[in-house]
């Protein structure tokens, strides 16, 4: 391990193309890896430490045939190209700034890619800039990102669908919420033109970087089958996070496994 500010980092993560769908339309970024279009055709894994700062996102994509792929995989390589001054910035006031000018940047891509071929496609994305100082989070759709700490799971993300908006409203019950068939509409995402929308993450507040924490992003393919005082549950009982991922995951593809499933753990200790 390498130690850092009296703390390691490890990670690891995961992603399936679950029990139904033949095709993997997430993608993932652990601090540099991402999968590539060989390397999403099967089950991908990876486990290992990382120095900080580091970056690590989950990307649902969407729009059919392989376009999904397309754009989870533009996204995570435009986060590849903006990583270093991403984590140039990772303690600084600037940070908001170059993860909106990422975000900004892969838009721009995914517009230009469906103007060229026609098509409507677009992507989610849970975002985690971990520096000596802060942890800094940041979303746009429904994959999501929990804090474990002290035995507590807290969901730091905020999904942006129609549910959501109507248990905002009043209109649903939180449970209700999450059995509606509007849960898997999304009102944010990568992949809206200028004109629709202007397009910012939710910016998750900020929280100290220390020993104990462990992080969890994932998109919905793990959430729709697994509900969160489970997923809590394993996180109480293993410590390592390839244990964790690894149990999480399979459950899920117990439980059905009827949407492409990725996660990503990681501990700081």
């Amino acid at each position: 391990m390498v130690v850092l500010a009296n703390f390691n980092i490890s990670l690891s993560a995961r992603s399936e193309s679950g029990l139904i769908r033949l095709n993997n339309e997430d993608n993932l970024f652990c601090n540099g890896i991402s999968m590539t279009v060989l390397t999403r055709v099967r089950p991908f894994s990876l486990n290992g430490i990382a120095e900080s700062p580091c970056i690590f996102a989950v990307c649902d994509g969407m729009g059919g045939e392989d376009e999904g792929e397309l754009a989870s995989l533009t996204t995570v390589n435009t986060l590849c190209t903006h990583s270093e001054k991403i984590k140039l910035l990772a303690s600084s006031n600037y940070i908001d700034k170059v993860v909106q000018a990422f975000i900004d940047d892969a838009n721009k891509k995914l517009c230009e890619i469906m103007r060229l071929r026609s098509v409507r496609l677009g992507t989610t994305i849970a975002l985690v800039v971990i520096s000596n100082e802060f942890v800094r989070a940041y979303n746009i759709g429904d994959s999501r990102i929990y804090k474990f700490q002290d035995g507590i799971l807290v969901q730091l993300s905020e999904d942006h669908t129609v549910a959501e908006q109507k248990r905002k409203m009043g209109l649903l019950t939180s449970e209700q919420a999450k059995h509606d068939k509007s849960r898997h509409v999304l009102t944010r995402y990568l992949g809206i033109f200028e004109d629709e929308m202007v397009l910012t993450p939710d910016i998750i507040t900020p929280f100290k970087t220390s020993k104990g924490v462990k992080l969890l992003l994932c998109s919905d393919g793990l959430t729709d089958m697994l509900e969160d005082k489970y997923i809590e549950k394993i996180m109480q009982t293993f410590n390592e996070p390839e244990k964790i991922v690894n149990t999480l995951v399979n459950k899920a593809l117990e439980n059905g496994g009827k949407d492409n499933i990725t996660c990503i753990v990681v501990a700081l200790n």
